[in-house]
């Protein structure tokens, strides 16, 4: 008896004892999370601002992205140019019209897939990278149900969206040397060839997780054999459903997805190769991850909608350049421009991306001086190489935009159009970088309003003002209305700088529990 009360006091005092160190454990972390939140001022940055530190880890990361997201672009770069040379251009207009609406819906795969990096690149700093494979299963699963849903809707009114771009109801398509009917109406190809581009978003909201839970792990070179595969596969079909086979050519639209099921093939099975599921096997959906994923994901989603509803305003502005009716080659030329834009882009995305896995895994570590220090340095990265970008680009702008299919207006209008284009991108490099440190910290919410203000005037008001209120027509008013959406990023870069700088963010710090 006497055994059996010593034996119960012991357990008593060890339950206790453990109790205890719990407790100071609990306050301990108290006193971390409560520190990680005081607005501290940064130690000063040593090396000159026109060094960047950590550039070896900074471009060994970013550089695989670049080519990965440079090959995304020619997956539609070649469907572009097939098209738009298929019957010497006879459908590049009507084509071009459909695509301008599929660019407005293109950012809606990355709701989940922003937020499985963030919180990855989180649970990873933490020394928690065994459950990652919970973020990508759930992710999936949710990204999934969002895009099926939205797909469904924009199949349903399909229509109504297309004549947004100007798709004319009752309007051939003729055959540009010959006159001869080639589509009877305008609005059923345009309306068509749409809704097949959107599938590829569907097989792009599986894929991006997967992108995404590889490059949390730092397997960029992994994402980027996948796509140079999904553009030779691109090309192959794209060849032979226009110039080896009596195909209709709206169905050209169709190997966009015909690569994404690919890229979900292949994505997977590296997935499966550099994550471990096997650890989490039954238990791999969580409702925690799904709201973190969503919290992180929504409203970064919500600013890039925004702006994708924005542009989509800069594009029916565009559409009004010319009398009703007319046949308009400026929004060929603008959407010929956005297209060289993206090469341009391609390397500010890639540190972009960089920056948010950086930032989210020194968050993680709780070492915001770090967090701070990287972001600066991946931004100062940007401006480098979207200086090179540039350079490259006016180099080469007047054969692409040839090669494009906008002959005649390559030289000027083309060439300004780009040079006004060179101007934005470099005043992104703050958006593509320090804008996505806000977001892997935590602060979401103060960059979206800001955001709804500087989109609206630059992208939307400043476009209208030119073509409805000065009335500034054809090729001058492409370019004012350009210079017009250069007020955009310039306002927002320097707000986005000065919430980075002055530490603001460090009261929304956030760690995945």
């Amino acid at each position: 008896m006497d055994k059996d009360i010593d034996k119960v006091e012991k357990e008593t005092s060890s339950s206790v004892n453990n109790l205890g160190k719990v407790n100071k454990k609990t306050k301990k972390q108290s006193k971390s999370d409560k520190a990680l939140h005081t607005l501290e001022p940064f130690a000063k940055i040593k090396t000159p601002f026109w060094k960047v530190d950590e550039a070896k880890d900074i471009f060994g990361m970013a550089v695989p992205i670049f080519v990965q997201l440079l090959f995304s672009v020619l997956i539609s770069q070649i469907n572009l140019v097939a098209i738009n040379h298929y019957k010497d251009g006879s459908y590049a207009e009507a084509s071009a019209k459909a695509i301008l609406a599929y660019n407005t819906l293109q950012f809606i795969p990355s709701l989940i897939a922003t937020g499985t990096i963030i919180v990855s690149g989180n649970l990873i700093g933490q020394g928690r990278k065994d459950e990652v494979s919970k973020v990508v299963v759930t992710g999936l699963l949710v990204n999934l149900a969002i895009m099926v849903t939205i797909f469904t809707f924009v199949e349903i009114f399909s229509d109504q969206i297309v004549k947004l771009v100007e798709a004319n109801d009752g309007k051939p398509i003729r055959d540009l040397a010959t006159g001869e009917i080639l589509e009877t109406n305008e609005l059923t190809y345009v309306s068509t060839y749409y809704r097949f581009t959107n599938m590829y978003l569907v097989s792009m909201s599986v894929f991006q997780v997967f992108v995404a839970g590889l490059q949390a792990f730092k397997k960029s070179k992994i994402v980027t054999i996948g796509t140079i595969c999904a553009n030779v596969l691109d090309l192959v079909l794209i060849s032979i459903i226009l110039y080896a086979t009596n195909i209709p050519p709206v169905y050209s639209a169709l190997v966009w997805f015909c690569t994404g099921v690919f890229q979900i093939v292949f994505m997977m099975v590296m997935n499966f190769k550099y994550i471990n599921f096997k650890i989490n096997r039954g238990n791999q959906i969580s409702k925690i991850f799904a709201i973190e994923t969503l919290r992180t994901g929504l409203p970064i989603t919500i600013e890039m909608g925004v702006w994708n509803l924005c542009n989509f305003g800069t594009t029916t502005a565009i559409s009004r350049l010319v009398p009703s009716g007319a046949d308009n080659s400026w929004i060929v030329l603008h959407r010929n421009a956005n297209s060289i834009g993206q090469y341009s882009q391609a390397f500010i995305q890639a540190i972009g991306t960089v920056t948010a896995v950086f930032v989210s895994r020194k968050i993680g570590e709780r070492d915001k001086q770090g967090a701070y220090e990287i972001a600066i340095n991946c931004w100062k990265a940007a401006i480098y190489a979207t200086l090179a970008a540039n350079i490259l680009m006016m180099a080469a702008s007047y054969p692409v935009l040839e090669l494009l299919g906008s002959q005649g207006k390559s030289w000027p209008w083309g060439v300004i159009l780009l040079a006004v284009f060179s101007i934005k991108i470099l005043f992104d490099t703050v958006n593509m970088t320090l804008l996505r440190a806000l977001w892997s910290v935590g602060d979401l919410w103060y960059p979206i309003f800001v955001s709804f203000i500087t989109m609206g005037i630059g992208m939307v008001a400043l476009p209208y003002i030119v073509v409805s209120g000065l009335r500034i027509m054809e090729g001058w008013g492409l370019i004012f209305i350009y210079v017009g959406i250069i007020a955009d990023p310039l306002m927002r870069s320097v707000v986005y700088f000065f919430r980075w700088t002055k530490g603001k963010w460090q009261k929304y710090i956030h760690i995945v529990e």
